[in-house]
């Protein structure tokens, strides 16, 4: 019931969000809950969620995640907030055991880029995480952020809430970050486990 309020309540802060969707994932059929957006990097209609191919995790597809500088604007910042809410039938759990985020980044001589992230899990403290970038060049990358334990739902239907707060920071002209590489794929993967709960 608590997990229930706090979906509602985080539906309420954040802006209107996507349609909720099932899935086959490993086999086994989860719901994602309506994935509730705020923030300049995901305005509404910017974000999608979908298995991936081998219908194994989920993806979050963004469009609109980026920090782009020039010489007139030398520092810029995005931010992109998600609730996601996950469940299976009652008597499963379902498990969140690492978090990738995949995307692109280019800085010039003497730029900063920024990546935080931090998590919450139906209501509990999450870890943080950050990665920084301030050598010269493109690079396309994959963050895989670990918690330091899995996070799991209850037994009883319940969903798991997994909520990211994020924000891009680029400090020096001519540099960007970016969550919408298309040859890398702009993406936030969850690696997904269900397992039957005990009798």
């Amino acid at each position: 019931m608590l997990n229930r309020i706090l979906a509602l309540t985080l539906c309420s802060i954040f802006s209107i969000p996507t349609l909720a969707k099932t899935l086959l994932i490993d086999g086994q059929q989860i719901e994602i809950g309506e994935v509730a957006v705020n923030g300049t990097g995901c305005p509404v209609g910017s974000v999608t969620a979908t298995a991936t191919d081998d219908n194994k995790n989920i993806a979050i597809l963004f469009s609109k995640y980026s920090a782009v500088t020039n010489s007139s604007n030398p520092i810029a910042s995005s931010d992109c907030n998600l609730a996601i809410p996950l469940s299976v039938e009652p008597g499963f759990s379902v498990g969140i055991l690492d978090i990738d985020w995949r995307g692109t980044v280019f800085s010039a001589d003497g730029s900063l880029i920024n990546f935080h992230r931090e998590y919450f899990f139906s209501g509990s403290q999450g870890p943080s995480h950050d990665n920084n970038w301030n050598s010269s060049g493109f690079e396309n990358f994959v963050l895989n952020d670990r918690p330091p334990f899995a996070y799991y739902s209850g037994c009883d239907g319940e969903a798991l809430i997994a909520r990211a707060d994020t924000v891009a920071t680029v400090i020096g002209a001519d540099s960007l970050f970016s969550l919408r590489s298309a040859d890398v794929g702009a993406q936030l993967l969850l690696n997904i486990q269900i397992i039957p709960c005990d009798e």
